[in-house]
């Protein structure tokens, strides 16, 4: 049973949700949330169950004598919780096994194996072991991090286990987390999945040769990749999502594991970024105690070498995946090599530094190093999509045109138009443009709630009607935002638009004189000697009332300026009112409209979702507009 599948939102959650509100008391909510973790587990199988439950005790009983015992024995428990481990994720390899046991993978069994040896680290480190089984059951049975994550740790947990908060507002933004969660999982990235199979099947990859038609273009290749670079990212991510909403629903704060990692600027960046639990893990508890950044480059690069075989083993038992991680090794040492290098020229050359981190090249050099980085990650996905060498060879001739001289084709031409939106949504997606967004209108809300207050005070300390100082900076801030720096007036509160309205005549003289003097600036600019002094006149000289131009004909001009000038400024006026007026609006009820807009996208998340997974999924609709 997964996340994503009708049997968990349409039983399990609702259920599991329902007991758990049932039971006030804290020992209570623990029983629920323990025996629906042993349920979900149980549908994986007997074996999974029966596997992480002696791996849960043995952490147990070891981790209360972890502190007394020696080093020798400390690595010896580690050794023995990653047995189970090793031996499933290798069996492929080991020929006297039965075909049944061969590939079989326990449920989760990579992530709950760190997990528990987070555990017994800690312990290691003087952390309190638990004495409580009951507790540390929860801990270790979490369904919520059981198949994808994060790497939860027992002293994150810990205090969340005796004692949590819940109310309603976690409830929502819990529930509205697990529902984008689900719609990210079903409707996009399981389509890039089947769309980068689309561009290129794995069996037509295995299956190129040095000639023939059924040789895939460069724009095939590509965009199968950048579907798969795609997918991947929205996938696994998804999964996060979902498990951060399912413990916020019941009060537990289980951490973030992806922070927008295609934003990056550096491959160190990148896997700052991009499974944030299990970067943590392997710096806190390999990289850090083999000595970390305090050692001699060649030792640290040693240590990297080692961390990165350990990364790729991780993720497959297949060859690619060591090769993976070899190449995110090669890129870093790199870096690394650059930055020293950077940081000497730096200290010989002073001047060099300023040149360096000038603004203007400060804009050139951000675009590049994305662009950088995500070619790197790019070339990266296709080495850990292809775990046949055929294949993997095959698709980086397709890239460099080796294999074809085709640029594109029909049906990739045909499968990008029809896909464009998908493509388009993925990608805002992946960005951090919707969190962005989410944080202006956050910090909207807490604008609007300060000038709640404002008022209530005001009414409660008998003078509403007039403000203070920090309400009428507050205001002028508004007006000067809709308006711009010309109207910044000094704004008195509500009584804002009176005196912008009397301000009106004042404005209308110093228009008109203006463009009075604008027209007329031009005849005395040829009799001005001085260049930097220009003398104005408001009145025409008699010599051009003689050459025909008369008294009349001007007060009228000027009377036409005046009403042209007066219909400007009212209209200019007319749209700073309207734009201050929609701030306060906003400033007003958008804490009203943002919760109603959260629960309608929420709703609708949901009822997509749960139409994909009912095979009515109306989405080939949406996707094929173009």
């Amino acid at each position: 049973m997964q996340f994503s599948e009708m049997i968990f939102v349409g039983g399990f959650l609702p259920l599991f949700l329902i007991f758990s509100f049932l039971r006030r008391d804290i020992k209570g909510k623990n029983m629920v949330f323990l025996f629906f973790s042993l349920l979900f587990l149980l549908f994986q199988g007997l074996i999974s169950l029966s596997i992480l439950a002696l791996l849960s005790y043995y952490s147990f009983f070891i981790g209360k004598r972890m502190e007394k015992e020696s080093r020798t024995f400390f690595a010896f428990s580690i050794f023995v919780l990653l047995l189970p481990l090793l031996f499933f994720k290798y069996s492929i390899y080991l020929s006297a096994l039965p075909l049944w046991l061969k590939g079989f993978m326990p449920f989760g069994i990579s992530f709950y194996t760190f997990r528990l040896i987070t555990y017994l680290a800690d312990c290691r480190k003087g952390e309190k072991a638990e004495e409580n089984f009951f507790h540390f059951a929860m801990y270790a049975f979490a369904f919520p991090v059981l198949s994808q994550g994060p790497i939860l740790r027992y002293k994150e947990m810990r205090e969340e286990i005796e004692d949590r908060e819940w109310d309603f507002d976690k409830l929502s933004r819990g529930l509205y987390r697990f529902s984008f969660g689900l719609w990210k999982k079903l409707l996009l990235a399981d389509s890039m999945g089947k769309l980068s199979n689309s561009f290129l099947p794995l069996e037509l990859a295995k299956a190129l040769s040095g000639s023939g038609n059924t040789l895939p273009s460069f724009m095939a290749a590509f965009l199968s990749s950048l579907s798969f670079m795609l997918q991947i990212y929205l996938d696994f991510s998804a999964y996060t999502d979902m498990a951060i909403g399912i413990g916020e629903m019941v009060g537990f704060t289980i951490p973030e594991n992806f922070h927008y990692p295609y934003e990056a600027k550096s491959v160190r960046d990148f896997w700052r970024r991009w499974h944030i639990s299990l970067s943590l893990f392997f710096r806190d508890y390999i990289y850090i105690p083999l000595g970390g950044n305090r050692l001699s480059f060649p030792r640290r690069v040693l240590n990297l070498f080692l961390i990165w075989i350990l990364t790729g083993m991780w993720h497959g038992a297949s060859f690619n995946f060591i090769l993976w991680g070899l190449y995110f090794f090669v890129l870093i040492v790199l870096e690394l090599m650059g930055r020293k290098a950077l940081h000497r020229l730096e200290t010989l050359r002073p001047e060099w530094k300023e040149k360096m981190t000038s603004s203007r090249l400060k804009v050139l050099k951000e675009p590049v190093l994305h662009l950088y980085t995500l070619f790197a990650v790019y070339l990266s996905w296709i080495i850990f999509r292809y775990q046949d060498f055929q294949a993997l060879k095959n698709v980086l001739k397709a890239h460099l045109f080796l294999n074809t001289e085709a640029f594109t084709d029909e049906k990739t031409l045909l499968l990008l138009r029809n896909h464009i939106f998908l493509f388009i949504l993925a990608i805002f997606f992946s960005t951090s443009f919707f969190k962005k967004m989410d944080e202006a209108w956050a910090d909207l809300m807490m604008r609007g709630r300060l000038r709640k207050e404002r008022k209530v005070k005001r009414e409660r300390e008998g003078f509403y009607g007039m403000e203070d100082n920090d309400d009428a900076e507050e205001e002028g801030e508004i007006v000067c935002e809709a308006s711009g720096s010309a109207f910044c007036e000094p704004a008195t509160g509500e009584a804002e638009y009176l005196a912008d309205t009397e301000r009106t005549v004042d404005t209308e003289r110093t228009v008109d004189t203006e463009r009075t003097v604008d027209t007329e600036r031009t005849v005395d600019t040829e009799h001005t000697t001085d260049t930097e002094t220009v003398f104005v006149r408001t009145e025409k000289p008699e010599t051009e009332i003689a050459e025909g131009v008369k008294p009349e004909e001007t007060e009228i001009a000027e009377e036409v300026l005046s009403e042209e000038a007066h219909r400007r400024h009212l209209l200019a006026l007319r749209k700073i009112q309207i734009k201050t007026k929609w701030k306060i609006f906003l400033l007003d009820y958008g804490e009203m409209i943002y919760y109603f807009v959260k629960l309608a996208l929420a709703l609708s998340a949901l009822a997509l979702s749960f139409a994909a997974m009912a095979g009515q999924s109306y989405t080939p609709f949406l996707y094929n507009q173009f």
